[in-house]
């Protein structure tokens, strides 16, 4: 099985009974301070295939994510994105959607953690500024909504967005079983998981 971590940074995907050893995983993200350059990867998963044993193994790549599917000959049994696709720049999200689709199998999954703006809406919405609990969620809406200026969050996810720019291109199906609108991960309750299926 092969699987696909895109901006990953410290973050694994989250293993489950869809998972299935041996896999080889492989973690794209620029902000390693040492991995493998794409074709390095591919000459590895090359050997890998051949002589793996049963063995899982994982390689982090040092690549723009754009990058590295536009050109990787890989096709994935799952792609992860956890806290990454809010950076995607709006205007680059359609493109990066069909290009997640080059790499991932008919039947492939999709799994994505992304920051739920409904629910940080509803924060704002409910906020009371003389609230005991108002500096800390000030700090986590400030943090999700515009994150640092070096990796500004650039595109707005809600349930509904995701089923509509996933869908619009009929490459991906998205089960309303596979939506999960309250998430909590890295110790937010703000967050919205969904798993897309490949066409």
């Amino acid at each position: 099985m092969n699987i696909l971590n895109l901006g990953a940074g410290k973050l694994t995907p989250i293993v489950d009974d869809k998972i299935i050893a041996p896999w080889c995983m492989v973690h794209v993200d620029q902000s390693y301070f040492y991995g493998d350059t794409p074709n390095v990867i591919e000459m590895r998963y090359e050997t890998w295939k051949k002589e793996s044993d049963g063995n899982n193994i994982e390689m982090h790549c040092i690549s723009d994510v754009f990058e590295f599917m536009e050109r990787t000959t890989m096709i994935f049994d799952r792609v992860s994105m956890y806290r990454f696709l809010e950076h995607i720049p709006f205007d680059r999200v359609a493109y990066f959607i069909y290009l997640v689709s080059t790499v991932t199998k008919s039947g492939g999954l999709v799994d994505v953690i992304v920051p739920n703006y409904k629910v940080l809406a509803e924060m704002i919405q409910n906020e009371y500024p003389y609230d005991k609990e108002f500096e800390a969620s000030n700090i986590l809406l400030t943090t999700e909504l515009l994150n640092e200026p070096g990796c500004p969050h650039a595109s707005i996810w809600t349930p509904i967005r995701a089923f509509y720019y996933w869908q619009l291109e009929k490459r991906f199906e998205i089960h309303q079983t596979n939506m999960f609108e309250n998430f909590n991960f890295d110790g937010r309750d703000i967050y919205m998981r969904f798993l897309a299926t490949r066409l």
